[in-house]
């Protein structure tokens, strides 16, 4: 509701807002997809006994014992990235609200990015997000859709495949080729779609210094 600012109200958008995004930004349950189950046991197969425990736990059905696996990652950047491909993600990012400082705004916009895993669509994402809310926050929201690309998943196997972890063993012998997903868009999106299949192709050995993920 629009009011003066010298008299607070609880229904002030920006402070309903704020609620918001503390619940939206709470990560949501671990969901092993195929192609991550096979990166996080073929890592853990190439991997010291105690690196390869942790991997695993991530497999486990015991959530606790798989966040406290990703807390203990040596290094931020991968375990950030690995957290955001074990799970659908919310992200907060944009909030528009207020035009004056002494007056309490009726609406406040929030702008968020959801990336979902394959096998999640928009209206289980949409219901999760309502779920987060809580049924008095959900009350005096919209949430409307800016737009969606289904998530894309090819399979870690086939004539492709087999000769891109041909071409890395041809040029390093020792490689160990890992199938992954990426947390961001690809053109891969538009391709499947066409039946073509698309891989992302690594041959690099990057510095332990290069903050790539970053």
């Amino acid at each position: 509701t629009w009011g003066h600012g010298s008299m607070p109200r609880a229904d002030n958008a920006v402070v309903l807002a704020a609620q918001v995004i503390e619940r939206l930004a709470v990560p949501g349950p671990i969901r092993i997809t195929p192609v991550m189950a096979r990166f996080l046991e073929s890592a853990a197969a190439a991997l010291p006994d105690d690196v390869a425990r942790v991997l695993r736990a991530l497999l486990a059905e015991d959530p606790a014992r798989a966040e406290t696996a990703l807390e203990a990652m040596c290094d931020p950047v991968y375990a950030r990235a690995l957290r955001a491909l074990v799970r659908d993600t919310v992200s907060p990012d944009v909030v528009h609200a207020g035009i004056k400082y002494n007056v309490i705004p009726g609406d406040a916009t929030i702008e968020v990015d959801a990336r979902v895993l394959p096998g999640t669509t928009e209206p289980e994402m949409r219901a999760k997000l309502v779920e987060r809310l809580g049924p008095e926050l959900a009350a005096v929201c919209d949430i409307s859709l800016i737009v969606f690309g289904a998530p894309v998943e090819f399979p870690a196997e086939g004539p492709l495949f087999d000769v891109l972890v041909a071409t890395l063993r041809d040029h390093d012998p020792e490689a160990i080729p890992l199938p992954v997903m990426v947390p961001f868009a690809t053109d891969a999106k538009h391709t499947g779609s066409l039946g073509i299949p698309t891989y992302g192709f690594s041959q690099l050995q990057l510095d332990p210094d290069e903050r790539f993920l970053e």
